[in-house]
């Protein structure tokens, strides 16, 4: 009893968010004009990301195809255009997860993409979902990001060591979710869930680098420092041993992490996650140094398309937070005013019948003492 009563103490005393988010509006459509087909996979199906080019264009990636970017002005003023971004940049069709660019011209992208076992055969469930082995690897554009290419040598980021197993019981496996790409005393970082599978415990990995352009150079989180290295899938460790992660304060962050930016005036993280349950929404969290966090706070009741049911409200899903007024190039920062990008997923008799990026405008302060 008296342990049970000490593991509630602390569940109490979790600190709420040093910061107070609010969506101050409805929900608009983030895209205008016409909305041509680039082939392939062409709807939102992941975080809005974006980058300012060095023309001062800004390119905004939201989508598993790797054919389409919205490009505008800002990020109020958006078009989709069909690009020659090339699908085999990771070896498997992907999602461009987390841009970076120093100068506008070149692009380094982690892409979000499974390891080459998609097959539903001889998965048991027969739900693609439960079988993949999902991993980070590594693109480049030199050209303003009109074209992306497999960056030369090896483009492994992030993966787990054990292949997907039919022996064993149905279950997604690897690192998926990467989140922005954030800077902090002069070295990157950013964060990617892991699902559990053996020694390898489901939560979200902290991994940093001080070389963008170089996909081996990230390092996991080991629980004391950066040191967890990731390997190729062919070379099949017996154990997980330094090739895995710590996941960060669990406890707090509870849901894959979607979007992670700086609040420019305090210095202060954020991060958006989504419990798509019933009863859930998109929640925040902020921490001083990417390593201590808040506990969740509501942003946004929603539901995901996960547990939606036809009398539900309309499901959305892959939250992320950016700043059109961000004066860097890769939309790091936020400030009083962010927007809130995600994907909504249209209804029609009771089934999905199209996605939509919309945006909400949403408003930042600092929470008054008592």
């Amino acid at each position: 009893m008296i342990a049970v009563l000490l593991l509630a103490g602390a569940a109490q005393a979790q600190p709420a968010p040093a910061l107070r988010l609010e969506v101050t509006g409805p929900p608009v459509s983030a895209v205008s004009g016409a909305r041509p087909g680039c082939g392939g996979p062409d709807m939102p199906d992941a975080p809005a990301r974006a980058v300012r080019l060095a023309t001062g264009e800004v390119q905004l990636y939201a989508t598993a195809s790797l054919r389409r970017v919205e490009t505008g002005a800002d990020l109020l003023h958006l078009r989709r255009r069909c690009l020659g971004v090339t699908d085999g940049a990771t070896g498997d069709p992907g999602a461009i997860a987390s841009p970076w660019t120093l100068d506008g011209r070149t692009i380094w992208a982690v892409m979000h993409g499974a390891g080459g076992h998609r097959r539903l055969d001889p998965c048991p469930s027969r739900r693609l979902v439960d079988c993949r082995h999902d991993l980070l690897a590594a693109a480049v554009s030199r050209d303003g990001g009109q074209t992306f290419q497999r960056v030369p040598g090896r483009t492994l980021v992030a993966a787990q060591p054990y292949r997907y197993d039919p022996l064993e019981r149905s279950q997604r496996r690897g690192d998926f979710s990467p989140s922005n790409i954030v800077t902090l005393s002069g070295a990157q970082y950013m964060f990617a869930f892991a699902a559990q599978a053996r020694a390898q415990r489901p939560g979200n990995c902290l991994l940093r680098t001080t070389e963008v352009g170089t996909p081996g150079a990230w390092r996991g989180w080991d629980g004391s420092a950066f040191t967890a290295t990731f390997v190729e899938l062919d070379a099949r460790p017996a154990q997980l041993g330094s090739h895995g992660c710590a996941p960060v304060e669990v406890d707090r962050l509870r849901w894959p992490i979607t979007g992670l930016v700086r609040h420019a005036a305090s210095g202060l993280f954020l991060a958006l996650m989504q419990n798509g349950a019933r009863g859930g929404g998109v929640f925040y969290a902020t921490s001083p140094d990417l390593l201590h966090w808040s506990a969740p706070a509501l942003l946004l009741p929603a539901i995901g398309p996960g547990a939606w049911r036809c009398a539900d409200t309309v499901p959305v899903a892959h939250p992320s937070l950016l700043d059109p007024a961000a004066a860097d190039r890769n939309f790091e920062t936020v400030g009083v005013a962010p927007v809130l990008f995600a994907t909504r997923i249209d209804t029609k008799n009771c089934r999905a019948a199209g996605r939509e990026l919309v945006r909400w405008d949403v408003h930042v302060s600092t929470p008054k003492g008592p």
